[in-house]
């Protein structure tokens, strides 16, 4: 679970501090897909940021399960993003020149660690489930964004972090490509119960979405979930 505790961000250009995300408590559980989505400049990117422990937050707290992930060094907060974070880009940033297969360890490559001996069957079992099987020692180029987008949610996958974060992971596929994608996270967030959030302002995710948070100007607008849970307050006091 992921608790943010007022939470807010102010950037400075050496002169004038400008705040661009007020303060914000949000609570995000495993099993649920949430998608973050505004306008550009309404703060969900940096939000996503400060989940992703990429940008430290100028005020508020914030929790993975009982620990207190902002009171940490950088070095410290950067091991908990690389143990327990997955992150899925806009574009899929597969290195051309290396299969599929490898472009999926290279997580591993990347921080520095011999991969586990069960490794290459993970990854293969992996792109299985995605729907990849046979382009394990394909070329990036010959698979369609779609199929690049799902080999990148493989490479996130592969080291099992409990939270998966992705930024505008449809907005460069087509109608097609992105339906599986997010039927991709979708199922990733309920079935492997993981901590599951999307940044788009893509219409076409919000029916994936188990919970839908609008931001504007920095302040959350509308939350699915505090709807849903007024209405049940409200016909419970009705009985």
């Amino acid at each position: 679970m992921l608790l943010l505790k007022n939470i807010a961000k102010d950037f400075s250009d050496g002169r004038e501090k400008r705040r661009v995300l007020f303060p914000t408590s949000l609570e995000c559980r495993a099993g649920e897909l949430t998608v973050l989505s505004g306008p550009s400049g309404s703060g969900k990117t940096t939000l996503l940021s400060i989940i992703g422990l990429v940008l430290t937050p100028s005020e508020g707290q914030m929790f993975i399960d009982d620990l207190e992930v902002t009171a940490l060094s950088d070095v410290e907060a950067a091991t908990i993003r690389l143990k327990r974070y997955g992150f899925v880009f806009q574009q899929a940033m597969l290195v051309e020149g290396l299969t599929i297969l490898d472009n999926v360890m290279l997580s591993f490559a990347i921080q520095g660690e011999k991969p586990p001996a069960d490794s290459f069957e993970k990854a293969s079992a992996l792109l299985k489930t995605l729907g990849l099987e046979g382009t394990a020692q394909m070329q990036p180029r010959l698979l369609s964004g779609g199929m690049k987008q799902r080999a990148s949610i493989a490479r996130a996958l592969i080291k099992d972090p409990p939270i998966l974060l992705c930024d505008e992971p449809t907005s460069a596929l087509d109608a097609e490509s992105g339906q599986v994608v997010m039927e991709t996270l979708k199922r990733i967030a309920i079935e492997e119960n993981r901590v599951v959030i999307v940044v788009s302002h893509d219409a076409r995710v919000f029916p994936f979405a188990d919970r839908l948070i609008q931001l504007e100007s920095g302040i959350i607008t509308s939350d699915t979930r505090e709807s849903n849970q007024e209405e049940k307050e409200i016909v419970h006091a009705s009985h």
